[in-house]
């Protein structure tokens, strides 16, 4: 049972209003819900900027490095080799990280 601070009246547990003088249980919550967050929603949006911007920066390793266009390839050997891990890491990670800001948002 729940008393009403107001008249001190008896009350079902679920009551949202008093019986007796009809005062509103509700007024007596915080006035702000809030959820607590790992990290800000802000500091999540910008992670997840940064790694949109990783993502097509890799996309772009992959087509103007890859031949996929009018433009000639790049055939110098180390070159090629640092395109064979950036372009991964770029894609994927950004990938990752992006979904990781989408989950500290909601977390």
């Amino acid at each position: 049972m729940k008393n009403c601070p107001f008249c001190d009246f008896a009350n079902y547990d679920e009551a949202t209003q008093c019986r007796k003088c009809e005062a509103s249980f509700e007024s007596h919550l915080p006035a702000t819900m809030y959820k607590a967050h790992m990290v800000a929603p802000q500091t999540a949006r910008d992670l997840r900027g940064k790694a949109l911007s990783f993502v097509v920066l890799g996309l772009l390793i992959h087509v103007y490095w890859g031949g996929y266009g009018p433009w000639p390839v790049v055939d110098n050997p180390t070159l090629s080799s640092l395109r064979a891990w950036l372009e991964p890491l770029f894609i994927y990670g950004g990938a990752v990280a992006y979904i990781a800001g989408w989950v500290l948002a909601w977390v």
